[in-house]
């Protein structure tokens, strides 16, 4: 049979409709095939919140769902990777994905989910014709499981102070999550600032400034720490003053101690002082301290002691003294004598205790009159009469002391 010669105007129209319909085949976009299965893995499942990964989806034919990290997804136990140019469509809950389409190499394509800014979980799906696989990332709170609150110091002085209170924010497996937002509120006191962002160490810090016990908590993506400060009491001291009353010249003896409180027993700066213009400096103490002071003088006197804390507040105890003077009398004996007797003088009501710088004796028949430390002295007359007999007593501390006796000597 002959074949028939079509017209040219018949074969131009023919290949036109044939050119139109391969060009149209063109763009319709190669998609997965039945039975085709998808795999997703993520650099990373846990990000900051403003943190990006990048999400790997593998397309297998009659394959099975992988699992694995980064480019080392599984590419499942059969079949072979669907043909090079499939596209891949990509949707997130949260946050964005780009490039949102993709076509496969060698079964695979990469895409970049980046966070928005937000904490939650974003559900990324991978989709091609009837294929469909989700994949979920944790974003800032969403990832934490636990959160660690500590506070440096843990204790305050009893007027309130400052502490730096930081909170760790850590996954399941006790890592660090950075980039996480961390809600801070307290009992007592201000925070500022009232709430941070983690950083690598998964570490977020504010200060908490407070005049009273306060608990402060730590808010992340649901889960909540505690830290706990308190105050210390304040440190005292008592002061302890001789019963009774001090003679002048006589030691008179006080006792320090510090009263432990939660701020410890140890006074710095620790300044005594008598009330008569003297004082004593005894720096730091950490146990019960005793002074011995002098007076020489007569008087109410009022004694102070001022000290610091270790938490640098001013503790100090007050009493007051009374100083009172002491009468000599003098003594001699035998009384009266025959002459050529020697005679024994002697003097009393020198308070025991009383420093005695020297005794002067005057026997009043006009010999030298002598000095001596001792509060007796023997002394033999020349000539028959009655003397007056002088004795002056001189302590170390406060004035003299005067007083007389009158020797016979017949």
């Amino acid at each position: 049979m002959v074949p028939r010669r079509l017209s040219p105007i018949v074969l131009s129209g023919l290949l036109t409709t044939i050119g139109l319909g391969l060009a149209s085949c063109d763009k319709v976009p190669l998609l997965a095939p039945a039975g085709t299965v998808i795999s997703m893995v993520s650099t990373t499942n846990v990000l900051p919140i403003n943190g990006a990964t990048d999400v790997v989806a593998v397309l297998i034919e009659n394959g099975s769902t992988g699992t694995g990290t980064g480019n080392n997804a599984a590419t499942g136990s059969s079949g072979t990777p669907v043909h090079n140019g499939t596209l891949v469509s990509f949707t997130t809950s949260l946050g964005k994905i780009e490039p949102a389409e993709a076509r496969t190499n060698n079964g695979r394509v990469t895409v970049k989910f980046t966070a928005d800014g937000r904490s939650g979980t974003a559900i990324v799906t991978a989709y091609s014709g009837a294929a469909r696989q989700t994949l979920e990332v944790l974003i800032g709170g969403a990832a934490a499981e636990r959160v660690l609150v500590t506070a440096n110091p843990t204790s305050l002085p009893s007027s309130g102070g400052t502490s730096t209170v930081t909170a760790r924010v850590e996954d399941a497996s006790g890592n660090p999550l950075r980039g996480v937002p961390v809600a801070f509120t307290t009992t007592s006191g201000t925070l500022s600032p009232v709430s941070a962002v983690t950083n690598e160490a998964g570490l977020a810090t504010v200060a908490l400034t407070t005049n009273a016990a306060a608990t402060v908590t730590a808010t992340a993506g649901g889960k909540q720490g505690n830290a706990a400060l308190t105050l210390r009491s304040s440190s005292s001291l008592s002061l302890s003053i001789p019963a009774g009353s001090v003679t002048v010249g006589a030691p008179a003896t006080f006792t320090i101690t510090p009263q432990t409180g939660t701020a410890g027993g140890v006074l710095s700066n620790v300044v005594i002082r008598f009330g008569d213009g003297g004082s004593r400096t005894l720096g730091t103490i950490t146990g019960a301290t005793t002074v011995n002071y002098i007076y020489s003088s007569v008087g109410i006197h009022d004694v102070t002691v001022s000290s610091t804390d270790q938490d640098g507040q001013p503790v100090g105890a007050s009493g007051s003294v009374a100083v009172v003077n002491f009468q000599i009398s003098g003594a001699v004996s035998p009384n009266p004598v025959q002459l050529g007797t020697g005679m024994n003088f002697t003097v009393s009501g020198v308070p025991a205790g009383v420093s005695i710088d020297s005794v002067t004796w005057d026997f009043g028949d006009g010999s030298t009159p002598r000095t001596t430390q001792s509060l007796s002295a023997n002394h033999q007359y020349s000539q028959r009469g009655s003397y007056n007999v002088v004795i002056t007593v001189k302590p170390t501390y406060g004035p003299s002391r005067t007083a007389s006796v009158t020797a016979t000597v017949n």
